[in-house]
């Protein structure tokens, strides 16, 4: 089972999904559920998105890739204290990149190729990358305090 901190991970991911959802379309689903449906690996769906060459980003995808990656900005922003900003840049096959950054300090610098297949083996797998990017992040801005405060 994932640790406390994980748990504060995969919380502030569900809440990120939450405030993209201004139709009330997860209102009704619980934090377990929803995590469950957009981030872990399902063979069947994987296997035919694999198949499908190249496509537009599923609008799913995008949401995934912005919940992670803005719920690990918010975490590095309440841990560090200084304020963050989530940059996703992706072309229309899903491919690009994404930026976290505090005044001139990249924290997370992170390629993405096919956004469609953006899933984690597990909740403890997903937790666990975030906890990675995050403890970076946390490493560089210790160490470059002054580029992060520019």
């Amino acid at each position: 089972m994932v640790a406390e901190r994980g748990e504060e991970i995969l919380k502030e991911i569900v809440n990120q999904i939450r405030a993209y959802d201004t139709y009330g379309t997860w209102e009704k689903k619980s934090d377990h559920d929803i995590l469950n449906h957009l981030f872990l690996t399902k063979s069947e769906k994987q296997a035919s998105l694999s198949l499908m060459g190249h496509c537009e980003v599923d609008p799913k995808a995008l949401l995934k890739l912005h919940a992670y990656f803005k719920a690990i900005g918010a975490l590095i922003e309440k841990s560090s204290g200084l304020l963050t900003s989530v940059v996703i840049n992706l072309d229309e096959e899903g491919n690009g990149i994404v930026l976290i950054y505090s005044g001139r300090l990249i924290l997370v610098n992170k390629s993405i190729r096919d956004a469609n297949k953006f899933r984690f083996k597990s909740l403890d797998e997903m937790a666990l990358q975030a906890q990675k990017f995050i403890d970076k992040a946390l490493e560089l801005v210790e160490k470059y305090i002054e580029v992060a405060n520019i």
